[in-house]
């Protein structure tokens, strides 16, 4: 009984899995009509972006905000509401915390610094969550339009503003003041990837116990799940709702600011990551785990790093790797749909015999119930 329990509690990681291969497949297939070598661009993309030091350590830097950004969309998605403006969350903390560094450093020690850096970074990004959190409690204006809208207007603002008022007034650039690379955050001992990846683990892992072991993450579960059920049950549904959206916002600001320090030492102009695409691959290949985001955060860096390391010998768009991720999400929808199919088979089944004993192919993963799903695997 264990062992088929176990393989179940895997079934819904194993369809995961199954979507990746299908959309490596396929992006062959379409590298091939392209007239490109297939087999020889994915073995130049693992050998290169997984079989060198230097993918590995750039894989690593990269996961770090890409894991905080998802950590901050999981909570948002699983207290029920789609939070889209990631992007723009990121800039605005970015650019924040580039501003707020830059005039602090050499003021005071790096470590302090980096401290109030990062809450002006986790800030910005609130900040720009507030607007759509208001309207979606206060008036129910649905959330994933307003929080597209402020993706435009923090491109726009930010690039104003970068270009203007806080503008380093040294250089012809649209930038911040640069922090200098020693002023940055240092590595992990015996590495060359910045501390910014504990950060990331430890807010993936911090959002876990959130979900697993707190009456504030049952709740935001249960909203998730069924608003009607959190109503009934006397749960603060609006300042639920509006806690997962600003805590997905700052988070995402959190990310910005940890590109900033680790990474970049300033904000610039033409900077967007376009963390918030992947990011929704990300959490919902992980099956609205939070654990399971650590190595599919992971496996989409060296997808990034990978993929960008074999487009120049190989003469492939670097935008290939966003079209495998969104061919993953499309054979992840397929992949809901067959385990859909085949719980209301196994529903049926018993209810058609008159047995009392419930099929366990009904117990799936939540979002192989629905896309919308917000459960945990325990």
């Amino acid at each position: 009984m264990i062992a088929p329990r176990f393989l179940l509690t895997l079934r819904p990681v194993l369809g995961s899995l199954l979507a990746i291969v299908a959309a490596f497949v396929v992006g062959g297939i379409f590298l091939e009509v392209r007239g490109k070598n297939a087999w020889g661009a994915y073995e130049l993309l693992f050998r290169r972006g997984l079989g060198t030091s230097y993918g590995l350590t750039e894989t690593l830097i990269k996961m770090a905000p890409l894991l905080i950004v998802s950590a901050g969309l999981l909570i948002s998605l699983r207290a029920g509401v789609w939070n889209i403006g990631i992007d723009g969350q990121l800039l605005a903390g970015s650019l924040l915390a580039g501003v707020i560094a830059s005039e602090l450093v050499g003021r005071m020690p790096n470590p302090v610094m980096w401290l109030i850096a990062a809450a002006a970074g986790f800030a910005g990004g609130l900040a720009w969550a507030i607007v759509p959190a208001i309207l979606r409690v206060r008036w129910g204006l649905n959330e994933i339009i307003t929080t597209l809208m402020m993706n435009y207007v923090a491109i726009n603002v930010t690039s104003w503003l970068v270009k203007g008022p806080v503008k380093d007034p040294d250089v012809v650039p649209p930038q911040t003041r640069l922090i200098a690379r020693d002023s940055r955050l240092p590595d992990i001992p015996g590495t060359e990837v910045h501390i910014g990846l504990i950060v990331g683990v430890a807010v993936a892992v911090l959002v876990a116990i959130l979900f697993r072991f707190t009456v504030l993450g049952f709740m935001l579960d249960v909203l998730g799940k069924n608003r009607l059920a959190a109503v009934h049950a006397g749960m603060p549904v609006a300042r639920l709702t509006m806690l997962g959206l600003l805590l997905s916002g700052g988070l995402a600001g959190l990310a910005g600011a940890n590109d900033i320090l680790g990474v970049k030492g300033l904000f610039q102009g033409n900077w967007n990551p376009g963390y918030g695409f992947a990011a929704f691959a990300l959490v919902y290949l992980a099956r609205l785990n939070s654990l399971w985001i650590l190595p599919f955060a992971a496996f989409l860096s060296f997808l990034t790093i990978g993929g960008e390391m074999m487009a120049r010998p190989l003469e492939i768009p670097t935008y290939f790797v966003e079209i495998l991720e969104g061919l993953m999400l499309i054979f992840f929808a397929v992949a809901v749909f067959l385990e859909r199919a085949t719980a209301g088979r196994g529903a049926a089944e018993p209810a058609a015999t008159g047995s009392t004993v419930s099929s366990p192919a009904v117990a799936i993963d939540p979002v192989a119930e629905t896309m919308l799903s917000r459960g945990e695997q325990h």
